[in-house]
């Protein structure tokens, strides 16, 4: 397993040398899947995503993404034939197929504990969920690769308990999302999508070549362009392939 190891970060580091300056094709979707569900238990839908402009959304996305596959040492392009794009080890092509936006409300509940009980207080926070389905061509098309990520109210809470008067004093407060938090989310989402491209790929490339030297070990590896690191990843950090 250690050997595995050793091999895993040679050979990830052998594809950030050899795969920099690779050219990209990036193809986003000229609109959004967009809805605001109504929570029925609750009695009420969130009104963040008022005003919502999906061709904004995803320019902001768009623009991210770019940027970010340019700190990764890659070159985002525009093919002169969108009909002829080519596709190769060193030419990607990456396609954005389908955007889900949606609001809703969230019951969250927020557990106390003391010596002897429990307590528990419920919140409504709205919540936007983005989905996200991603194709991408290296001279082969990949599995779908799909990502879902949620932004929140963010919400605090803290609690003082009297001695003396045997009480609980609970103190909360909800900082309420709003418009532009739903802008700056397009923004971490493009730098988070093309982290996980990147990192599918470079993972990719070790998993084959681990197979070629009879290695079934494996362990997910991520790649920190500012750093210029390796790391090992969580499982939850990065895309679901959907076969």
């Amino acid at each position: 397993m250690l050997s595995s190891c050793q091999t895993e970060l040679k050979l990830a580091k052998t594809f950030v040398a050899e795969k920099a300056n690779t050219q990209v094709a990036v193809y986003f979707p000229e609109s959004a899947d967009v809805k605001v569900e109504y929570n029925t238990q609750l009695g009420q839908q969130t009104q963040v995503l008022n005003g919502f402009n999906q061709d904004l959304f995803l320019d902001v996305m768009y623009n991210a993404y770019a940027k970010a596959l340019g700190d990764y040492g890659l070159e985002v392009y525009v093919p002169e034939d969108p009909d002829q794009v080519q596709v190769d080890s060193v030419h990607w092509m990456v396609v954005l197929s389908r955007v889900e936006v949606s609001g809703r409300i969230t019951e969250y509940e927020d557990y106390l504990f003391s010596d002897t009980d429990e307590y528990s207080y419920k919140h409504p926070l709205n919540t936007v969920n983005v989905a996200s389905w991603f194709e991408v061509n290296d001279g082969d098309w990949r599995p779908v690769l799909f990502c879902e990520h949620n932004l929140m109210d963010g919400f605090d809470s803290k609690t003082d308990y009297s001695f003396w008067e045997n009480k609980i004093d609970y103190k909360y407060s909800i900082d309420t999302l709003e418009l532009k938090d739903v802008y700056n989310y397009a923004v971490y989402l493009g730098k988070l999508y093309a982290g996980y491209t990147y990192d599918y790929m470079m993972n990719s490339y070790v998993g084959a070549e681990l197979k070629k030297r009879n290695y079934n070990y494996q362990l997910l590896l991520r790649y920190d362009p500012y750093k210029q690191k390796l790391r090992y990843a969580e499982d939850e950090d990065r895309f679901i392939e959907i076969e």
